[in-house]
């Protein structure tokens, strides 16, 4: 008995680090977020959900200002750039700039890899389960039809992209933590994933990022080897997220649905050029961002719009599914210089240290970035979380060097 009362009163009288802060804060926020874009909308208010999202912030900003010991001219560039992320949320509407901004502030001594270990295994076992219980009813399965392409289910997810985004962020999360040892059974594995969401799916676009992924992390393994040619390979990986965001911007900003090239590039891309050319010409870019209406095929609303339209694409449809366009114009000029910004100085950092796994991981995600909207929702991304998180070289060992 004696035994136990010393056990209680030490675990009374333990101090909590800003790492479990962190974590604790990081849990508060997923689970709710990962929530809303499923279908358990129907039965638990979105609004109610987005609320709970918000508990996060007063425990990462305890931790920011209490725990951290930042300076004061730190403590002021982060009390500016905490007031702009209320003003870029206030002004879009959407949140995720201010929630990936309060984490990012506040991930001060926190270890990415527990941090990518947290993501990696809530998002895998919340995936399993909601196919689970979507698959045997229990929430919906949303299933689009269309005389275009085969049948989709989203898994009970609210759209099925959502299910493959998913899935390429959770195998980029898994060959950032098998680093320096991942195998042919890996790669293996991979694929069939892979096939199987395309299968269930029909993202064509996702599923090529997974075969894609496969000889990037082969010769971002080999240059953390060492090897000459792969290293040269990799050290230009950084400029992939400007390139290609210049190329996604300027290619929409241009489009023409006359062009036989573009017509070409917008089949493909399953009509996002022309999509993003008409938000463009809808909306200027500003600083700050706005808030922007759209229809899409998400949520149970959605898929009965969807599939009242088998033949096209409807004309009411309005959607901006690149990254790089959507925080242009929804979350403004602004937020788009601080990420890709943020993104450079990652992958820059990284490849000046010789360590090549997070410009392998940015180079798919600024891939992903051009046609997918969710480089800034964490509950898909936590790579941005690097920025200020503590995060060591990888030290490879003899039997990984082999």
């Amino acid at each position: 008995m004696a035994k136990i009362k010393d056990q209680i009163h030490t675990a009374i009288n333990a101090s909590i680090t800003g790492q479990q802060i962190y974590f604790l804060a990081f849990v508060f926020y997923f689970v709710p977020a990962f929530l809303i874009d499923t279908t358990f909308t129907q039965y638990l208010s979105w609004s109610k959900l987005r609320l709970l999202t918000y508990i996060a912030i007063p425990l990462i900003i305890f931790k920011i200002y209490v725990v951290d010991r930042w300076h004061w001219p730190a403590l002021l560039l982060i009390t500016l750039l905490l007031i702009f992320g209320v003003a870029a949320w206030r002004a879009a509407h959407y949140p995720e700039i201010l929630m990936m901004m309060v984490f990012v502030l506040g991930a001060k001594n926190v270890q990415f890899r527990r941090i990518v270990q947290w993501y990696f295994y809530l998002s895998l076992v919340f995936m399993m389960l909601l196919a689970v219980i979507a698959i045997i009813g229990i929430v919906p399965n949303l299933i689009y039809y269309s005389n275009l392409r085969p049948t989709r289910y989203s898994l009970g997810m609210a759209y099925t992209t959502f299910v493959a985004s998913h899935v390429v962020y959770i195998a980029l999360a898994y060959c950032y933590l098998r680093f320096g040892k991942l195998k042919w059974f890996d790669y293996v594995g991979i694929i069939a994933i892979a096939l199987v969401t395309l299968k269930l799916t029909n993202t064509r676009l996702d599923f090529y990022e997974m075969l894609l992924l496969i000889p990037i992390m082969w010769i971002a393994q080999r240059a953390q080897r060492g090897k000459s040619i792969s290293r040269v390979f990799a050290s230009f990986w950084w400029t992939a997220t400007p390139l290609l965001s210049a190329l996604t911007i300027i290619g929409a900003y241009f489009y023409s649905s006359s062009n036989h090239i573009y017509q070409k590039l917008n089949s493909l891309f399953t009509g996002r050029l022309s999509l993003s050319y008409e938000a463009f010409q809808r909306y200027p870019v500003s600083l700050l961002g706005r808030n922007i209406v759209e229809h899409s095929y998400g949520g149970a609303k959605g898929a009965k719009f969807a599939n009242n339209n088998l033949y096209a694409l409807s004309s009411h449809y309005f959607y901006i599914d690149s990254a790089y366009i959507r925080m242009l114009l929804v979350w403004g000029g602004v937020v788009f210089l601080l990420v890709i910004g943020g993104i450079i100085y990652i992958t820059v950092k990284e490849t000046a240290k010789k360590q090549y796994i997070l410009p392998a991981i940015f180079i798919l995600i600024a891939i992903n970035a051009m046609f997918e909207p969710h480089i800034l929702q964490m509950i898909y991304n936590p790579f941005l979380l690097v920025i200020l998180a503590t995060n060591p070289k990888l030290k490879l060992t003899d039997g990984e060097r082999s």
